[in-house]
């Protein structure tokens, strides 16, 4: 029996990587002589950033940047900080050179401990876990037409990337910021965070313009000690960065993520000034959607078919997250009573989960970290911490998440004394990022009609009854007929998918 098929090219989307890698974190640090003695450990950050990274063929680098601070109170109650930075080089590979790949790599913290081992020596131990997930696109080959053999085909019409950009750019920002109105001079650091919402993008051929402004916050001592301060300023960036191919026909998704913030004093200026600097990764996602109608079910209405099927996944556009969350957590002092509260603050931990919701839509559940600082009857500073855990729901319409990048940051803390050795805190976190969903598909790869097998037909009837219920399927009826699906639609003056009104069709029969 003749019958030609023609066949369609199309992207799809294949996971390549997704593991996870560990670094031990160690450290044996001896204080400077112009820190105080340690008395007391306050509280101790290990702070991962990736540093770099590198994908060439089959083969994943990256750099691990590892910030360790500690807070530590004096034999005479002064609040100190000490901090150093670790590099690791890391690789890892792929069991394949990825085309048009998108590489997430996500470090989070997942142990720490702190000892003190004299009153000028610390020991820090801990571990940090490093997400890796690197997609590809692929081709991949479906029937779109066939002609002959009694053939008919359903077809979808399915979306798809004809092309996929993926860049990842730093940028350094470095500025002197005037300490304004009667804040002290800046000492010791104690925490410094920033991020950036909403950056701005604008394509000029070739050319990704993007710009925004930091939010930094900074907890510090004051220059010749005192009660820790708080001070908050903007830092504006702008980046040209050059992704070939780029145009304004593409969805194009943008983000900025300050991954570092060097905060330094200028000691003897007047006014009192401080140097910030920050390192901001940008990243571009750009997407270039086509469509093509594909096979994903088939009849002959002259003999039985068989078909090969390939399952794949279609990327959607991605979807821009920015939400927030509010945690609320009540810290109890268990060795005495909270004479006052000196400051309280959130971390976040930037690394999430993000699992599909029973009803629709996505689940992201994440951690953070809620911190005070307060004294106690004595008059010693204490340092109180819990962990919170917190889900957030996206709405219905962020679809199955294929690829995703959402981030948590810690916006404002307040605190309310609620007893005599409790505080409430409530903190927002700050989600942003995208979800990169994917639609799983089926079509048909191929398809062979079996000749020993044809169809049942009395040969004297030309014409059946079908008594069709409302709402079904034109196709599901002209299969179960082994009728031709264009015939049954014109002889019936149906239009779309469904059967409105339910009654008697006619059935031409070859």
């Amino acid at each position: 029996m003749d019958y030609k098929l023609t066949r369609e090219n199309f992207t799809v989307q294949d996971l390549v990587l997704n593991t996870s890698a560990e670094q031990a974190v160690e450290l044996d640090y001896v204080l400077p002589d112009y820190c105080p003695e340690i008395f007391r450990i306050l509280s101790c950050r290990i702070l991962p950033s990736v540093s770099g990274r590198n994908l060439s063929g089959s083969k994943l680098s990256y750099g691990l940047s590892v910030l360790i601070r500690v807070c530590y109170v004096s034999e005479s109650g002064e609040i100190s900080a000490v901090e150093q930075t670790l590099s690791y080089e890391k690789t890892a590979d792929l069991p394949s050179s990825p085309k048009n790949p998108v590489l997430h790599i996500e470090p989070t913290c997942v142990s720490k401990s702190c000892r003190v081992v004299n009153k000028r020596r610390i020991d820090v131990r801990g571990a940090v876990s490093v997400r890796l997930r690197v997609s590809s696109l692929s081709e991949a080959q479906a029937v779109s037409e066939a002609l002959g053999g009694g053939i008919q085909l359903k077809r979808s019409v399915a979306a798809y990337p004809s092309r996929r950009l993926f860049i990842t750019k730093r940028v350094s920002v470095v500025d002197e910021v005037e300490i304004i109105g009667t804040k002290p001079p800046l000492g010791v650091v104690l925490s410094a965070d920033a991020y950036v919402a909403d950056p701005e993008k604008k394509v000029l051929s070739g050319k990704l313009l993007t710009k925004g402004e930091a939010s930094v916050s900074v907890l510090y001592i004051p220059d010749g000690g005192g009660e820790p301060e708080k001070i908050s300023f903007e830092l504006p960036f702008s980046q040209v960065s050059d992704v070939e191919g780029l145009d304004e026909s593409y969805d194009i998704y943008v983000d900025a993520q300050v991954v570092g913030c060097d905060i330094r004093p200028l000691p003897k200026s007047e006014p009192a000034r401080l140097e910030c600097e920050l390192k901001i990764d940008i990243t571009c996602l750009a997407l270039k959607f086509e469509s093509v109608k594909l096979a994903d079910d088939v009849f002959s209405t002259e003999c039985e078919a068989d078909c090969d099927r390939s399952d794949c996944s279609l990327p959607c556009m991605p979807t821009a997250i920015s939400e927030a969350h509010r945690i609320k957590s009540v810290l109890t002092y268990s060795e005495g009573e909270i004479r006052s509260v000196i400051t309280a603050s959130a971390e976040a931990c930037p690394s999430l989960e993000i699992s599909s919701a029973p009803g629709g839509g996505s689940i992201i559940r994440g951690k953070a970290t809620v911190t005070v600082y307060a004294r106690n009857e004595s008059g010693r500073p204490i340092c109180l911490e819990a962990e919170v855990p917190f889900e957030h729901s996206l709405p219905e319409t962020v679809c199955d998440c294929g690829v995703s990048d959402i981030r948590a940051s810690a916006g404002s803390a307040a605190y309310n004394l609620s007893g005599t050795n409790a505080i409430e805190v409530t903190a927002e976190i700050r989600l942003r990022g995208y979800i990169c969903g994917e639609i799983r598909k089926s079509f048909i790869s191929d398809i062979r009609l079996d000749e020993s097998r044809p169809v049942e037909r009395d040969k004297a009837c030309s014409l059946k009854l079908y008594y069709a219920e409302a709402g079904e399927s034109p196709w599901e009826i002209a299969k179960r007929c082994k009728a031709s699906l264009a015939a049954i639609l014109e002889e019936n003056e149906i239009e779309g998918e469904r059967v409105e009104n339910g009654g008697m069709l006619l059935i031409p029969i070859d």
